[in-house]
Order: C-alpha cells, then sequence, then structure tokens
C-alpha cells in the first residue's frame, strides 16, 4: 500500500485503489492512513486539505473514491458532498464525521453520497468494507445506466420489427401499433430484473445472508414495496394494451368472494404496514357464489387497496368489504379509506388514464394513473359497475359489482353490455358436449379453461352441466365457424403432447344467432338459458330481435 501527500502527481501500482481524502485534521488524516494499511485492500491514498485543493486534484486524477470530512477550511456541513457528487457522479462519496447520527447519515446519502463512516469507529475490517461496497453501488449504477442506453438503442430495432411484422400479418397491423409493441416488449423485459431485486431484498432482509438491522430490514421490505408498485403498473400497462387491441379476455366461473380477497390481503397488509397502516376484511355473511373472473377481481381490489394505502396517513385504516345484494342478484366490493376525499368535480376524471386527483399529499404517493383506469375496465369485463363515493377530508369508498353465480343473470348482465358497446350486436350460439365420466369432474375443468383461452373479452362462456357449455359469441356466422374450426385445431395440438391421455371428445354445434336492432330500447331481460337449444328466452317483442336457427 503506497500513501503520499496530493501533488498532482500520478504513482504507478494499477492494482491499487485511487482514493482522495479531503481532510484538513492531521491526526484524522494520520488514524486514516494507518487504518487503510492495516486494512485487506489495496489504495493508493492522496490527500487535500480543502475541497477546493480536493475538487481541483479530482479533475487531473481519476479517483475511484472520494472520503470527505464535512468540517473543511472552505466548507461546512454536507455542501461538500453535494458539491463533489455533482461533479463527480461515477465517483464514491463517502463521508468522514465524528458524528455518529442516524439523520446525519440520511440527509448524506440524500445529497449523493454512498455510505458513511464515524471516525470515532473506523476500523481496517469497517473502512475496507465500506469502500468496497461503495465502488460497488456504482458499479450496479453504471450498470442500470449502460441498459437504459441499451434498451434506447433497441427502439430502433422494435420499430423496424414491427414494420415487418404488419406487412405480413393484417391481424397484427389492426393489433399493434408501434406504441402498443412498444409497452409490451418493455414491459416483459421489466418482469425479469423486478422479481429478482424482490427475491434479492427478501433474502437479505430474512438474514439469508447475514444478520441485518431492524433499519435496513424496514428499507429493504420498502424496496420490495416499491418492487410490487412497479410490478403493478407492468400488469396495468399490459392490460391496456391487450384491451385496446381487443385480446383482454374474461375466464369467468363460478368463484368465492372470500377466498380471492384473502388470496391478495397477507401481501397487502404487509405493505400497508410498512406506511403504519392496517387493512380489516368484513366478509360476505351469505357467502353467496359469484360469476367472475378471479385474477381480475384480484388485480381490481389490489389496485383499489394499493390507491387506498397511498392516500392515507399512518395510524388510518382501511376497511375491505364484501356484502350481497339479493334485489340486484349480485355482490359488491368496497375498498373504504380514511384519506383526503376527493371533490365532486373531479371525481369522472380520476378514471381516465394518467389522471388523478389533486390532493395535499407528497408527490412520492403519484404513479402513472393507470390502475383506476384499469380497474374500471376489468369491472366491466367480469359485467360489473364501479363506483365512488367520497367527501372531502374524511375519505373515499371504491366499490364494484360482480353478479350471482345465475345463468340468468348472468346472460342480463352480458346483453346489457352487449347492447351499449354495439346497438346492432349480432350473436352466435355454440353448444359444446363433452363426454365426461361422472367421477371425472376435473376433465370439465380443462376443457372450460381451454374455452376461455379461445374466446375473446365481448363472448360469454356458460356451464350449463358437467359435460355440456354454451357459448354466446358477438360474432357474425362465419367468425363462429372460425371459432369452431379453431376448437378442433387448438384440442387435436394439445392432446399431441398431453402425458395424461388426450381430452374428452367434444361435440361442437352452431346453434343459431341472434341479432338485435339499433331501434330497441326495451331492456333485455333473458328468464332463462335453455341447454337444449342453446338459445335464451327474451321478453323483447319479436320487432325488435330476430332468431336464426342452423
Amino acid at each position: 500500500m503506497k500513501f503520499e501527500k496530493a501533488t498532482g502527481r500520478m504513482m504507478t501500482d494499477s492494482t491499487a485503489i485511487r482514493i482522495l481524502m479531503i481532510e484538513d485534521d492531521d491526526g484524522d488524516a494520520t488514524h486514516l492512513q494507518i487504518t487503510l494499511r492495516k486494512s485487506q485492500g489495496e489504495y493508493e491514498l492522496h490527500r487535500a486539505e480543502s475541497l477546493a485543493e480536493g475538487i481541483q486534484l479530482a479533475q487531473e486524477i481519476d479517483f475511484r473514491v472520494i472520503l470527505t470530512d464535512l468540517n473543511l477550511p472552505d466548507a461546512f456541513g454536507l455542501a461538500s458532498v453535494q458539491q463533489l457528487s455533482e461533479c463527480f457522479d461515477n465517483t464514491a462519496i463517502i463521508v468522514l464525521s465524528g458524528q455518529d447520527q442516524e439523520q446525519l447519515y440520511i440527509d448524506a446519502v440524500s445529497k449523493g453520497a454512498e455510505s458513511f463512516l464515524c471516525k470515532g469507529e473506523i476500523t481496517p475490517t469497517t473502512v475496507h468494507r465500506c469502500i468496497r461496497q461503495s465502488i460497488e453501488r456504482i458499479k450496479q449504477r453504471e450498470e442500470i445506466k449502460r441498459l437504459v442506453d441499451a434498451i434506447q438503442k433497441q427502439t430502433v430495432v422494435l420499430e423496424t420489427q414491427s414494420a415487418q411484422l404488419k406487412t405480413k400479418n393484417e391481424r397484427l397491423e389492426r393489433l399493434h401499433d408501434s406504441s402498443q409493441k412498444f409497452v409490451n416488449n418493455v414491459s416483459h423485459e421489466f418482469r425479469t430484473p423486478l422479481c429478482v431485486v424482490k427475491q434479492y431484498a427478501s433474502l437479505i432482509a430474512d438474514g439469508a445472508v447475514g444478520d441485518v438491522s431492524d433499519e435496513q430490514r424496514r428499507m429493504l421490505r420498502v424496496i420490495e414495496d416499491r418492487v410490487d408498485d412497479l410490478n403493478n403498473i407492468v400488469d396495468d400497462m399490459l392490460d391496456i394494451s391487450r384491451h385496446e387491441s381487443g385480446l383482454l379476455a374474461a375466464n369467468r366461473e363460478t368463484c368465492d368472494s372470500t377466498q380471492i380477497v384473502t388470496r391478495i390481503l397477507s401481501g397487502l397488509q404487509q405493505r400497508a404496514s410498512l406506511r403504519g397502516i392496517t387493512i380489516q376484511f368484513e366478509a360476505d355473511e351469505t357467502q353467496t357464489p359469484i360469476f367472475c373472473d378471479a385474477e381480475k377481481v384480484s388485480r381490481t381490489l389490489i389496485n383499489l387497496i394499493v390507491n387506498a394505502i397511498k392516500f392515507s396517513s399512518s395510524g388510518d385504516s382501511i376497511v375491505v368489504r364484501v356484502t350481497s345484494s339479493p334485489a340486484d342478484r349480485e355482490v359488491t366490493f368496497a375498498v373504504q379509506d380514511s384519506g383526503p376525499g376527493i371533490a365532486t368535480e373531479q371525481r369522472e376524471q380520476i378514471f381516465s388514464r394518467f389522471r388523478q386527483a389533486n390532493t395535499q399529499l407528497l408527490s412520492s404517493t403519484k404513479g402513472f394513473g393507470l390502475g383506476l383506469n384499469i380497474a374500471k375496465e376489468l369491472v366491466d369485463l367480469n359485467l360489473g359497475q364501479m363506483s365512488l363515493v367520497s367527501t372531502v377530508g374524511e375519505g373515499s369508498t371504491f366499490s364494484f359489482t360482480v353478479p350471482f353465480d345465475e345463468p340468468e343473470t348472468v346472460a342480463q348482465r352480458y346483453f346489457a353490455r352487449l347492447k351499449q358497446i354495439d346497438e346492432n350486436a349480432s350473436v352466435c350460439f355454440i353448444r359444446i358436449n363433452a363426454d365426461i365420466e361422472p367421477d371425472a369432474s376435473h376433465r370439465g375443468d380443462e376443457i372450460h379453461q381451454l374455452l376461455n383461452y379461445l374466446l375473446h373479452s365481448h363472448d360469454l362462456l356458460i356451464k350449463t352441466s358437467l359435460s355440456t357449455w354454451l357459448v354466446v359469441q358477438h360474432a357474425n356466422p362465419e367468425s363462429a365457424k372460425s371459432f369452431l374450426s379453431r376448437v378442433t385445431k387448438e384440442t387435436t395440438s394439445l392432446n399431441r403432447n398431453r402425458p395424461q391421455g388426450p381430452l374428452p371428445t367434444l361435440d361442437v354445434q352452431q346453434q343459431g344467432t341472434l341479432s338485435i336492432h339499433a331501434s330497441s330500447n326495451a331492456l333485455m331481460h333473458p328468464i332463462r338459458c335453455i341447454a337444449d337449444a342453446a338459445l335464451p328466452l327474451l321478453t323483447l317483442p319479436p320487432d325488435h330481435y330476430e332468431v336464426n336457427h342452423v
């Protein structure tokens, strides 16, 4: 290890880590030199006695680390740290202080320091470890910058690939414009590093690689919390992209509302506890089965609860409530907070993309504003409605509905939604029968998943018995024939690679079509579904619809 007074002369040992020490106290400087000499590392140490002298020397010599005192002849406190970090953003700045105060450490890091050393506690081990960790953090920051640059360079490649795909496939030309393709690719690229960051933070917080302090554990939990936020944003962006492309489908089936909530609540409770917030769950006492896509209900609840956490304060309580309404044949999920509330004129705007209500909370709570927008779309896919009740200064309650698991209720909601989308809607009815043994109900679940995979968001799948399904497609007869062909093709493809044997034989039959006239103002109210004919009975006057049997 080599040491010398700062003279501007470069030393010849290329393996040593070049360090600049800015310290005007000879005793402290000598102590640090001796400590470094006893440490495990190889260091080339230069010294400056003032901030100006240190900056000038650092402009002439490439230092990996700068150790700076907070009390210098020409700088006092954290001003030196901020000035050094602004001038040398690729150099690890380590603060030397005679005070061991937690807030001082936090303030130093916020000004650009990589780490903090208390002079009274410096040992060969601690100083070596601090230097190595600070250098490693700088390397990681440089790697992040490199990755960002690489992603930006890939934009040109992605645009070129998009243009090539559009010329080969007319459907992709309709579904994927350049912005949607960019969102999809970048969102997927985010998933792996985000997962790694969260897993490593969790391992460190759990002590898998060594003991950590309570404050370090708290910070690691905050990292996990922020990674979850990013993952939610990625999910929202992907869902919006799929929705705009017409590819966001709904895997609706019989579900239990209590199971949906309890499945997501533990992770959200941990997130809320980091902010000193509690979450209470009031389950539906009737336990009425509902018909929905459980994953999309979960996503909606997560967005609403995360939103409530962001706009709540320490000590607040969030209530998640599930209630059933026999009169309306629906279950309501509600998320109630005691946050700042939302003014009347802003309540419609917050459901628009990239819009948030104006509140007095810190800007750190702001996000992309995608959550409420996609939540409203997911509720719509589940044949429900979203509502908001809010009082400024008292809090807000976001709620949404899901229909009971009743074919009549589901069909009514479906046709009402379809008419809002297309006043001249045309639907096709397809009946599917499967050869399923009474003791092989799991086979029916597999077929249900396959059919849901093949349908789009404006279609409806109802399981009418153990081995029978009714498909209602928002399509013309020709599109329905295409669906029949896809069912056969996908079933054949799956059966080639199924180690447990082929799926049961499917009998797929197109039963008929139904057209709703634009002049119809009556409310469609299917009173029952006839499984053998696969056509609902409607209480509409005959001149408002046409039924064409195949």
